[in-house]
């Protein structure tokens, strides 16, 4: 059987492997001129690995991923810190005790301690738990780290008032009840030697896998009275479409809201860099939601004299080269995701995953698992039907 995989990504390249061992004969399609999707990676002129379209870190609690994407690079241990900067202070990252006795220094142990009375024996809270807390305290506390870094934060990464986002947007904030070194808790935390684009190239290297870059795979197939028209002459058993679902339609419900990235890069002096791999930046005046120092990426030398630092600008898609990087989640654009989902639900033998195509955000291990249920479902429903 054939399968056409729309996207080269974390989602789409994971399916076409997974599919590929099972039998399936697989093209993979991808409108870049690379592999990897947003992770892709490379060197620039003086050698420093960076990422092309901002930083990714693997990281996952998910064995079944981990043992699907191991065998497919060398690895290394990897674990980092991160840091906002906030009211001309740089704070520890994510949300934890010493954030809040920065931000809150004479009230943060009472309100530490009314937490842990409050939801003894998690390990976190959000920010959303804190503002719908009965206790006065609690919402304080809440009411801080939401008014110096959410609220901003949110507003200048969707360009939206935060009470025009879903509350699950700022629910996302998660407030730590111990201090913490690393950014995530994971128990796999690694770094493929070589960057991701190498992994990718491996992934994908199968003898039932054919790739073809810098193709718009809308020009292979169109959707029309709830059926794939095939435009080329080729024909596919079963499509795995991991873009955004208004492009597949041809906006015929309107434009699904994605906010795009650009990129202010500069190499400075090492001692001109960041204390950390990033550091995030809620207030107005910074131009950027964040900010990266690669030389602490693995791959390349922390002890250079130099380093590349690049920020991250968000905006609204206005190009048609603007890539959309993010969702923005509100009501409205919830119930037109719905909407859009019914009309694929309607196509046989059309599938759509992956953070575009299901319009959420997907750390990198949670795309690569939807690849591979994908594929688990591709291969169970088209063998039935066949």
């Amino acid at each position: 059987m054939k399968a056409l995989i729309i996207g080269a990504g974390c989602c789409g390249a994971s399916a076409a492997r997974r599919l590929a061992e099972y039998g399936w004969q697989v093209t993979v399609v991808e409108r870049r001129s690379h592999v990897g999707g947003n992770a892709f990676d490379q060197r620039n002129e003086n050698g420093i690995l960076y990422h092309v379209y901002g930083p990714h870190v693997f990281f996952t609690d998910q064995e079944r991923v981990w043992n699907f994407l191991s065998p497919f690079a060398q690895w290394v241990p990897f674990r980092c810190g991160l840091r906002v900067w906030i009211e001309g202070e740089s704070h520890p990252m994510p949300f934890q005790p010493a954030t809040l006795r920065g931000l809150l220094p004479n009230e943060a142990d009472a309100a530490l301690a009314a937490i842990k009375r409050r939801w003894g024996g998690r390990d976190r809270v959000t920010v959303l738990d804190l503002l719908s807390a009965d206790d006065p305290l609690l919402r304080m506390a809440g009411q801080r780290l939401y008014d110096c870094d959410c609220a901003p934060y949110n507003q200048k990464q969707w360009g939206l008032r935060p009470e025009e986002l879903l509350p699950e947007v700022i629910a996302r904030a998660p407030l730590y009840l111990e201090d913490r070194l690393d950014f995530r808790p994971e128990r796999f935390q690694f770094m493929p030697t070589e960057g991701f684009t190498a992994l990718f190239r491996s992934m994908l290297d199968h003898p039932r896998i054919e790739i073809v870059t810098n193709a718009d795979a809308l020009e292979l197939l169109g959707i029309s009275d709830g059926k794939i028209v095939w435009k080329s002459g080729r024909e596919w058993d079963a499509v795995l479409y991991t873009g955004p679902l208004d492009r597949l339609f041809s906006d015929r419900l309107g434009p699904l809201p994605y906010r795009t990235l650009r990129f202010d890069a500069r190499e400075v002096r090492a001692q001109d860099g960041l204390p950390c791999l990033s550091m995030y930046y809620p207030e107005p005046e910074f131009p950027w939601t964040r900010q990266t120092d690669y030389r602490y990426l693995p791959g390349n030398s922390p002890e250079a004299d130099r380093t590349l630092v690049i920020g991250e600008l968000p905006g609204p898609l206005e190009r048609p080269e603007d890539e959309p990087y993010y969702v923005v989640l509100t009501a409205h654009s919830k119930a037109l995701y719905q909407s859009y989902r019914e009309m694929l639900a309607a196509v046989p033998h059309l599938y759509a995953a992956g953070r575009l195509a299901e319009f959420r955000y997907y750390n990198m291990d949670e795309a690569v698992g939807r690849g591979l249920d994908a594929a688990e479902e591709i291969h169970r429903r088209e063998r039935k039907s066949s």
